[in-house]
């Protein structure tokens, strides 16, 4: 049954003291959030026509299929509620390059994920962008970071029982972007925009994926081999020379996870890039890490590299 406003009626029936029950059920029908954010901007501009609500009801049944009640024309119009919401960037073309975006992107091509949930929302499937480690200065860095993309508070830094620090937050337009595998191609005008967004685009992998060695060697690993080309290519522009990508990790080799206290197996071949020890002090000036214990290793053992120059 097709009930007024966009609702669906389901109907049971049972028998209670020799009479038949009808238990109506009424679901309300959601539009997809694409469809609600072009029907927010015809109810306004329906409204500042000076139309009634009424008539702006019959307009959005006959053009959507779905005619939104008087309290929500009147909370869109009021600017109350808004199907911005819960997407503050509606799509990628909206996207802005910045040196936060850049960061985020390059913490979410290493241990920061993002995916959809498989259940049904209002509509739509939930989104999660996520990021869990054990060093809080970079998750707190991170959601700040998030945050101000989003042009929202930045989301709270929780903790696990192990002792790992996370934090989420959902954007579905980040999502269609760092959705695995990476697509390059994608991030490339958000990386490149600037000097600045590639140092931070690599701050963050290297904050994610790399580490210092106690001979003083700034390594990188990751599974995806074509995003290793292409931080060797951003690394070039600040003349940074590294050696690789190289496989170090055979697909199906067990490793221990601590964030899960867990053995699995590699699930794909892991490479590594290794910066050439004469450019450490060019990656010490214009990349670094945010992470401090990652900064202090790199300093101690590249002490000799600052001193050279």
């Amino acid at each position: 049954m097709q009930a007024e406003n966009g609702q669906q009626q389901t109907g049971s029936t049972s028998i209670w003291k020799g009479k038949v029950i009808v238990v109506i059920e009424v679901k309300r029908k959601y539009l997809p959030r694409k469809l609600r954010i072009k029907a927010y901007h015809r109810v306004i501009e329906l409204r500042q026509q000076g139309l009634s609500y009424n008539k702006i009801r019959a307009i959005m049944k006959q053009k959507f299929g779905v005619s939104p009640s008087k309290s929500q024309i009147s909370y869109w119009t009021r600017g109350i509620h808004s199907p911005y919401n819960g997407r503050r960037i509606p799509s990628l073309e909206l996207l802005e390059p910045s040196e936060d975006l850049a960061y985020v992107i390059g913490v979410l091509c290493g241990d920061g994920s993002a995916w959809e949930k498989s259940r049904m929302h209002k509509g739509y499937r939930r989104v999660v962008i996520y990021l869990e480690a054990k060093d809080k200065e970079f998750v707190e860095e991170f959601a700040i970071r998030i945050g101000r993309v989003l042009n929202r508070p930045p989301p709270r830094v929780r903790i696990k029982s192990t002792g790992y620090y996370y934090v989420e937050v959902e954007s579905r337009t980040l999502y269609e972007l760092m959705k695995r595998p990476i697509d390059v191609e994608k991030i490339r005008r958000f990386v490149e925009h600037c000097e600045r967004c590639m140092a931070m685009f690599l701050r963050g992998f290297f904050d994610s994926e790399g580490y210092v060695d106690k001979k003083g060697q700034i390594i990188l690993t990751n599974t995806n081999y074509e995003l290793l080309l292409y931080v060797q290519e951003l690394l070039k522009r600040f003349g940074i020379e590294t050696r690789g990508p190289r496989p170090t990790k055979k697909q199906g080799t067990p490793f221990y996870n601590p964030l899960r206290g867990k053995v699995y197996k590699h699930k794909k071949d892991v490479y590594n890039i290794y910066v050439l020890k004469h450019n450490g002090y060019e990656f010490y000036r214009y990349i670094g890490f945010t992470i401090q214990r990652k900064q202090e290793r790199l300093e101690k053992y590249g002490r000799y590299i600052v001193a050279e120059d």
